[in-house]
């Protein structure tokens, strides 16, 4: 008969235990723990006397199956394995377990409970510290693979949605850049590094796993100083871009006088006061431009890149985050191209100064201008009135742009617009659902959220 495992763990004491089936996640050792917590003992056989329970795994033959029915019938208890696990994951004592896996770290067993997901998530992360990778990647072999998609399972938000990403290597890339789970950030910095192909030539975007570990700002500071003291110089410049970098570390990177390591400190949004005139004045202009872009800047300064005129430095400056709208204004009546198209794609500034670029009728910052979701739908439909095809696919790419329009873009027979249309979350579903029969569209359209979920949630796929 099947009960529940609660209760019937006080009538368990001197019985016997009778595990069926393949396909089991609790080793031996923890089946044992079990055993003793209950006072039963493990059954050899199938007629062995005192058989107070029978467990049910995940895979049983025909034999198996009749067995169990037939015992069942004479009224000894079946539960399932999966219950069993359950039980076993809330009722464990965590310090225990850690203890013996100090002394002990079976690599089956750990990989046996990293697949119990009644496990807490805290105690899945201390687990995770244990498992011996072997100095070889996550998909390097089946049981580093089936670890790190564990990892995924567990935290990748959403993962219903995309069980694909469970055994790529987009995934745990995924997990490192955006858990804000400190313990698993500390599991996954013992994961061996690996890189991932990336689209983007900016230099700045992480192509291995820990340099995404290294621009998530939950990375505790313990972890940050271990990758510091690494030989591995782009990985240092992470470190040194990192918020979470104290004031000491800041100093002892920026005593090594590398222009990689300087300008990871010029993009720290933490950068210290001690630290920002010699950043600020660096004699590399990559660093420069870089202090720039990132750091809150005095007027002095501006004036002073103003003046100057070097085109690098005004594009740098002109798409820093922190400037104030008098300050905008006034660099957005110069007429420094560079600076101008920066400006236009700044997503922090205020609409006053995206009419003022608008103003000046420039055919290149309007381009740019028709791509940042930041512009108010009232300017994004004044530039619609611009016969300019670059104008338009910017438009048709920009999720701020408004549905009428976005069916407008749909009758225009050209490649590229509907390229930018397939892409953009905001295009009206019928629309995309159109361009599903088009090859080159439809891989767009993969990469497009909200159609992917439109088709989760209505087509159940």
């Amino acid at each position: 008969m099947r009960v529940k495992l609660e209760t019937l763990l006080p009538e368990l004491a001197g019985k016997r235990v009778l595990f069926l089936g393949k396909g089991k996640r609790m080793s031996d050792e923890d089946i044992a723990l079990f055993l003793d917590q209950v006072g039963a003992e493990r059954a050899s056989e199938e007629e062995d006397p005192d058989l107070g329970l029978v467990v049910l795994g995940r895979l049983l033959n025909p034999l198996e199956e009749a067995y169990s029915d037939r015992k069942a019938r004479e009224g000894v208890p079946v539960v399932t394995l999966e219950e069993l696990e359950r039980h076993y994951a809330a009722t464990i004592d965590p310090e225990a377990l850690v203890g013996s896996l100090a002394l002990f770290a079976n690599r089956e067993r750990i990989i046996d409970l990293l697949g119990n997901s009644a496990i807490s998530d805290d105690l899945f992360c201390r687990i995770l510290r244990f498992y011996d990778w072997q100095g070889e990647g996550p998909f390097e072999n089946d049981e580093n693979r089936d670890v790190a998609g564990r990892v995924v399972a567990r935290f990748y938000p959403d993962i219903e949605k995309n069980h694909n990403i469970q055994y790529s290597p987009v995934g745990p890339f995924l997990v490192a850049a955006h858990s804000s789970d400190p313990r698993l950030l500390e599991a996954m910095a013992e994961i061996p590094d690996y890189e991932v192909s990336q689209r983007s030539t900016d230099e700045w975007m992480p192509r291995r796993l820990h340099e995404s570990l290294l621009i998530n700002p939950a990375l505790p500071e313990e972890v940050l100083e271990r990758f510091g003291r690494e030989g591995d110089l782009r990985k240092v410049g992470f470190v040194a871009a990192h918020p979470n970098l104290g004031e000491s570390g800041q100093r002892k990177l920026a005593g090594r006088s590398e222009a990689w390591i300087d300008e990871g400190l010029a993009r720290n949004p933490n950068l210290s006061p001690t630290l920002r005139a010699k950043i600020g004045s660096s004699g590399d202009p990559r660093v420069r431009s870089a202090f720039l872009e990132h750091q809150r800047v005095c007027g002095e300064t501006i004036d002073a890149v103003v003046r100057k005129g070097e085109e690098r430095e005004l594009e740098a400056l002109g798409a820093n985050r922190y400037l104030e709208e008098e300050t905008a204004l006034m660099l957005a009546r110069r007429e420094e191209p560079a600076l101008l198209r920066a400006l236009a794609g700044n997503e922090s500034l205020s609409q006053a100064v995206y009419r003022v670029l608008e103003a000046g009728k420039r055919a290149d910052v309007l381009r740019v201008l028709a791509a940042n979701p930041a512009v108010e739908p009232a300017l994004l439909e004044r530039l619609t009135r611009i016969r300019d095809k670059e104008v338009y696919r910017a438009l048709a790419a920009n999720p701020s742009m408004p549905e009428s329009h976005l069916r407008n873009f749909a009758r225009i027979k050209d490649r590229d617009i509907r390229m930018a249309l397939a892409g953009n979350p905001s295009t009206p579903i019928e629309i995309l659902l159109g361009y599903q029969t088009d090859g080159e569209l439809s891989r767009i359209l993969k990469r497009n959220e909200a159609f992917g979920e439109y088709i989760r949630r209505n087509l159940g796929m």
